[in-house]
C-alpha cells in the first residue's frame, strides 16, 4: 500500500486562482477533489498548497479514501481574469 511520503511525492497540477476584488489567492489541486487553499499573498502558495496536501492525502488515507494519481497539466482548465 501506497503511503502519505509517496503521494507527497508526487507533481500534482496547481490551479491558481487571483481575486481582483478581494485581493489575494485560491489555490486547488483538481486531482484531489476539495483540496483548496487561500492565501493573500504569491510567494505563501507552495507552503499553502502543501499543507492543504498533506492534510487532504491524511484524510483520504484515515477514511479508506482511494487517492488518485496526478493528471498531466494539460487537462487543468486556465482561468484568466478579463
Amino acid at each position: 500500500m501506497r503511503d502519505i511520503d509517496y503521494f507527497m511525492k508526487l507533481k500534482y497540477p496547481i490551479q491558481i486562482i487571483e481575486d481582483p476584488v478581494e485581493g489575494g489567492y485560491t489555490a486547488t489541486i483538481p486531482d484531489l477533489p476539495g483540496c483548496i487553499t487561500c492565501c493573500q499573498r504569491w510567494q505563501d502558495i507552495p507552503a499553502m498548497i502543501a499543507d492543504a496536501k498533506q492534510a487532504w492525502i491524511t484524510a483520504a488515507i484515515r477514511e479508506g479514501i482511494r487517492i488518485p494519481e496526478p493528471t498531466g497539466i494539460n487537462n487543468v482548465e486556465v482561468y484568466k481574469n478579463v
